[in-house]
């Protein structure tokens, strides 16, 4: 009965008239207006922004209980929950004609709203640490790709192949072990090659969320090295329009981007639409040469739609990403001779070999709101296209085609005792194709299906959240034909998961502790490889004998809070069981390196972030951050794992400035970062030394009719040569790029559209 109870709540939901939410944003201190505050509701998406008298207004059909998230710059950050009755859900303010909200002078705030941990929750009351980031403010020294900017985050690094191809890598594990999600929806490209990218660019990204370690509890198998959350800017303002063009160059590439968003919201419909264009020549090395065919484009079609009406809220996605990436390292020589990969002559025409990716990403997000009751359905469609040019520019080498169909449900209920519970389900059906065109073959054709059940317990008690959860998953491959002497297999992997952790937090400090653990079956890659990988420099050999890997994670953190100084610290502890790599050899076939997919019966990972961020009071303006990520990694046998990032401190100065009216002198910043040389390596892998980079950048606006943000900036000020230990052209001796110098031009346009209620 009481299913039917619930299943008739949300079919037959009954109607709101339409309200208003208004109010103002003060100062808790001088009780003074506070200009330009967003605010979000976080059921819609819908956004205001104060006036000069600190108003604002939402007005339209809204559930009758919602989250309310407010922000300001140097300011707390506040989640309210409004509600129309009493008998809605445990804390709350019940939902007046006028609201009046306080903020607290904060010049380091930490708690902002995470997405990624299944529900909306302030950061401090998620019992596992959450690295949240503005794409913006990754960017305060420019990068070339999306993989480059994460790799600025604390446990977070890249695996690269020249500048076009770049591959995140969390805590020394990578590809498949890594899930990436575009607003909830998983991202499938591929991921389990070495030389395949991420499939996104930063146009229309607001933010990047990151969760390190076992993460199969939320998002399923293969989450064993953590989760990257990839989240759209927000819409414009209600009643509003917005217009952002960047234009950017880089003088190591000889290229640049040009990037435009166009967002639009009134009462009902909200909308974005944009895109890019990426082009890079060669990139010049140190010694003045040129990485000889590194040069890559990219082309980008973003747009999102959302409306919403009575107690419930509708978001259409679509994305499209085009790449064109060299493969640098290319040779039929028997012997490497690393000058061959070295051009006096920096070339931007695409030649052969060369690898082409274009990924769809389709996404339908409709949620239901009752009483205490949250219903959600995400369905999604991604196509991943992978074509690769060997020998001839008329005939592919390669031709592979993915195309992933998913979903999730999820229902959401709270209790008044301040007890909430999320039960889902969750899945997808991979068809994985090889085109008719392709001379040679990576995989077989195959099919794959996950289906996953899973039901997650938060719990609040004064200081103190608690959160545990149970997951069951299933997944069947099937390969469709015989591959290389290796008969066509059909095999199921099952495996339960469960996760249980508790956050305390007051005002000066917040301390977390959660155990997970996680699975992640065998790739058809890993299990029937058999050919050249020219894109890796390798020749790649499966094991069809491989069993699924088992993790179980402890992580703690623990951060301390004053008005001027944070500090973080995160140790953390990895067991992996029937751990599968690549494991170089002493031999090749055609001039490439074999690699045999292992598994070892036990690898521990184990380490800790640290990081401090610290704005001294006599010095308003300035702000010092630094981090510092240490991994180390332990097997039962002599044999250790290829490709361990060594450890990384960074180390960045960033004073503000206000100097000028109509042309001011906005931000100065300067990073270091130190790698640490890499000398615990597997066999046949070569060792790294240790290298220092210098970059720095200056900030300008131009107050005119239409306000216009400059950027100049200098990476590797010293042009110092160094390789990085998890480079893909290390091989090859390739050194990473010199010294670049780029200038980013931004114009951001908004206006108020007219405001009717209707």
């Amino acid at each position: 009965m009481k299913i039917i109870a619930f299943i008739t709540a949300f079919v037959a939901l009954s109607a709101t008239a339409q309200k208003e939410i208004s109010g103002f944003v003060k100062s808790k201190l001088t009780n003074q207006p506070i200009a330009n505050a967003r605010l979000q509701l976080e059921e819609t998406g819908e956004t205001s922004i104060t006036d000069e008298t600190g108003a604002f207004m939402f007005f339209g059909n809204y559930p009758g209980a919602i989250h309310l998230h407010v922000s300001a710059f140097e300011f707390e950050s506040k989640l309210l929950f409004l509600a129309e009755s009493a008998n809605a859900l445990g804390r709350h303010y019940l939902m007046p004609s006028s609201l009046e909200i306080f903020l607290a002078e904060r010049h380091l705030d930490l708690e902002d709203i995470t997405v990624s941990t299944g529900t909306n929750v302030q950061k401090n009351k998620s019992p596992f640490l959450v690295e949240s980031r503005k794409l913006s403010d990754l960017n305060g020294i420019a990068t070339l790709n999306m993989g480059e900017a994460l790799a600025k985050i604390p446990g977070v690094y890249q695996s690269s192949l020249g500048n076009g191809i770049s591959k995140p890598v969390i805590r020394g594990l990578q590809g498949i072990r890594v899930v990436g999600l575009l607003n909830g929806m998983r991202m499938e490209g591929q991921q389990w090659g070495g030389d395949h990218g991420m499939g996104i660019s930063e146009v229309g990204i607001g933010s990047v969320e990151v969760i390190k370690g076992p993460a199969s509890l939320l998002y399923g198998a293969d989450a064993l090295g953590g989760v990257l959350y990839y989240s759209d800017e927000s819409y414009a303002a209600v009643h509003s329009q917005s217009l952002k063009v960047q234009s950017v160059y880089h003088s190591n590439t000889n290229g640049g981007a040009l990037r435009v968003l166009y967002k639009q919201s009134n009462q009902k419909f909200r909308f974005l639409l944009g895109g890019s264009y990426a082009n890079h020549a060669d990139f010049q090395l140190p010694n003045k040469k040129f990485a000889q065919n590194s040069r890559f484009n990219e082309s980008v079609i973003k747009s999102a739609l959302s409306w919403n009406g009575k107690n419930k809220v509708h978001h259409l996605r679509y994305s499209f990403n085009h790449v064109m990436s060299g493969l640098p390292g290319h040779t039929h020589d028997s012997i490497l001779n690393p000058l061959e990969f070295q051009s006096e002559i920096q070339r931007r025409k695409q030649t052969i070999p060369a690898q082409f990716f274009d990924n769809h990403y389709l996404s339908f997000e409709n949620k239901w709101f009752a009483e205490r009751n949250e219903f959600s359905i995400l369905l999604g469609q991604t196509l991943n296209q992978l074509t690769e040019y060997d020998e001839k520019v008329t005939i592919p080498g390669i031709q592979m085609r993915l195309w992933n169909s998913l979903y999730t449900a999820k229902w959401t209920h709270t209790f008044p005792n301040n007890v909430k519970v999320v039960n889902g389900v969750q899945g997808m059906f991979q068809v994985n194709v090889n085109g008719a065109e392709g001379t040679e073959k990576l995989l077989p054709n195959a099919h794959s299906l996950d289906n996953g059940i899973f039901s997650i317990w938060m719990y609040e008690k004064d200081r103190w959240n608690f959160q545990g959860g149970l997951r069951y998953d299933v997944r069947n491959l099937k390969t469709l034909e015989d591959f290389k002497g290796s008969p066509a297999i059909v095999k199921t992997f099952a495996s339960p998961n469960a996760s249980i952790g508790a956050v305390y937090a007051d005002e000066k400090m917040t301390f977390r502790t959660n155990f997970s653990t996680g699975y992640r079956a065998p790739h058809s890659s890993e299990l029937l490889a058999n050919g050249f990988h020219h894109g890796a420099l390798r020749y790649e050999i499966g094991d069809a004998n491989l069993r699924p890997e088992k993790a179980s994670q402890l992580d703690l953190s623990m951060e301390l809070k004053g008005d001027h100084v944070v500090f973080v610290f995160n140790p953390f502890i990895n067991k992996i069981n029937h751990f599968m790599y690549l494991q170089p050899s002493d031999s090749s076939v055609g001039n490439l390196p074999v690699f045999l997919y292992k598994q070892l019966e036990q690898v521990w990972f184990y380490g800790s972030d640290v990081g401090f961020h610290y704005h001294p009071h006599f010095a308003h303006d300035l702000h010092l951050e630094g981090t510092f990520s240490y991994l180390n990694v332990s097997t039962q046998s002599d044999s250790s794992i290829s490709m361990i990032p060594p450890s990384r401190f960074t180390l960045s100065l960033r004073y503000q400035f206000d100097l000028g009216k109509k042309f001011q002198v906005k931000e100065v910043l300067v990073q270091h970062t130190y790698m640490n040389g890499q000398g615990k390596v597997a066999f046949y892998e070569s060792s790294s030394p240790s290298y220092q980079l210098l970059d720095a950048s200056l900030s300008f606006k131009w107050n005119g009719k239409t306000a216009i943000d400059f950027q100049v900036g200098c990476k590797n000020i010293f042009n110092t040569s160094y390789i990085d230990h998890l480079s893909r052209l290390k091989n090859i001796s390739m050194p990473s790029p010199g010294r670049n110098i780029y200038i980013s031009i931004n114009f951001n346009i908004s206006n108020q559209l007219k405001n009717q209620k209707s």
